[in-house]
């Protein structure tokens, strides 16, 4: 191998789906307090809208390392939105898909992929 993965040498990612976007969102935050925002990708396909987020087992027995694909289906599809922003307070959770950011707002970028990747699940 030369140093980067072949398509067909690549399995695929275990596929864990969320309730909904909102669950989706408050993982890819979740180390925020760390400084550390993690991506949502996104894709569509056969009239749905895919967002997922690409995370590892760590420390998990013989599954070190494995890719964990958590992910919502959204049906339709959407505008190419580029974040997704988040504000908690004492009124509670919002959030927003969005093309623009707004202060005081946790921004979470949108990385709108053209198609989905070799090693997502068919189900995601």
């Amino acid at each position: 191998m030369t140093g980067h993965c072949e398509a067909d040498s690549i399995g695929e990612a275990v596929a864990v789906r969320v309730q909904d976007l909102p669950d989706l969102v408050r993982l890819a935050t979740s180390l925020a307090g760390r400084m550390v925002v993690m991506p949502v990708y996104r894709y569509k396909s056969g009239g749905r809208t895919v967002y997922f987020l690409q995370m590892m087992y760590k420390d998990y027995y013989r599954c070190y390392g494995l890719p964990v694909i958590y992910y919502y289906v959204a049906e339709g599809e959407d505008k190419d939105p580029k974040y997704i922003i988040v504000r908690t307070d004492e009124t509670g959770e919002k959030i927003e898909v969005t093309d623009r950011v707004k202060p005081g707002w946790l921004v979470v970028p949108v990385i709108n992929l053209a198609e989905k990747p070799v090693y997502v699940p068919v189900e995601a």
